[in-house]
């Protein structure tokens, strides 16, 4: 399962390593008919299953158990923010995630308890997709994968590198694997619940939800990768139009150098015209004159 695994990561940076890496480079949706077909798959299933589970979990679930929850994943999650701190030479970052990750393993009971913000020891977010993106590789096609959703091929290779490297033998050896599945469902679960809301807004408000979670997701991921120290807003500019309003305008002008053309004819006949008149004057006055002869 490994090196099929790690095949097709390979497979995924090679696909990406000659792309562009622009910070605020146009959208790349070239499979947006499939990456839509697979968004109403994502979201029949959320419908269906997932966000009725979530909004259950919330109704039940007393709310300190759900901070402690969501604490143990994010402690859990701060082993490969540790290992992507130190592959991006963040160095004082490290110093400051390992040390988060200490306290809240030991005094904050495996991560239940969140010791670490309140001293000083704010929470990152680093990935292998971001990871890549600093060193060079390019994000690639826009794409919705099913049930994990908004990804593009650079964060996807991410997800396979944290699923194989890093996720697996932690959670491995947290217990079975019957619990390892138990985990997952609730991490999925505590997941959901936190973006109710932000669900709702985005059906209330959204003319094209697709489109409007694909501009999200794409702006943040790069915010996150270049950590806001650049222009992230995806370009909307299309040079190929400016292109053709360009040979319009050429076309137009071919048009009034024709009908230049034309009028400069038009004035040679009348012309012409006036010397045929002039010469039929000439005769009318040689024929006068012989009659006058």
């Amino acid at each position: 399962m490994m090196p099929r695994t790690l095949l097709l990561l390979f497979m995924l940076l090679i696909s990406t390593a000659c792309a562009t890496n622009p910070s605020n480079g146009p959208i790349y949706d070239p499979l947006e008919p499939v990456n839509r077909k697979v968004y109403a798959f994502n979201n029949t299933i959320d419908r269906a299953i997932l966000k009725p589970v979530a909004q259950g979990y919330l109704k039940v679930t007393p709310r300190p158990i759900q901070t402690g929850v969501r604490n143990f994943f994010s402690n859990l999650g701060d082993i490969t923010v540790l290992a992507n701190d130190l592959l991006q030479l963040k160095f004082k970052q490290a110093a400051s995630d390992a040390s988060r990750l200490l306290v809240n393993s030991t005094i904050g009971l495996g991560g239940l308890i969140d010791w670490g913000t309140p001293m000083g020891l704010p929470k990152h977010n680093e990935s292998f997709g971001q990871t890549f993106g600093v060193w060079g590789f390019g994000e690639g096609p826009y794409v919705v994968l099913p049930l994990f959703g908004p990804n593009n091929f650079r964060s996807t290779a991410g997800l396979v590198t944290d699923s194989t490297l890093i996720s697996s033998p932690t959670r491995s050896r947290i217990a079975s694997s019957d619990a390892q599945f138990g985990l997952t469902i609730l991490d999925v679960v505590s997941l959901r619940a936190q973006f109710l809301d932000a669900s709702r807004l985005l059906d209330q408000v959204a003319l094209d939800p697709y489109q409007t979670t694909r501009d999200f997701w794409i702006q943040r991921h790069r915010n996150a990768t270049w950590d806001g120290k650049k222009d992230v807003r995806p370009r909307t500019a299309k040079p190929a139009s400016r292109g053709d309003d360009e040979l319009d305008e050429l076309d137009e002008l071919d048009e009034l150098d024709e009908l230049d053309e034309l009028d400069e004819l038009d004035e040679l006949d009348e012309l012409d015209e006036l010397d045929e008149l002039d010469e039929l004057d000439e005769l009318d006055e040689l024929d006068e004159l012989d009659e006058l002869d």
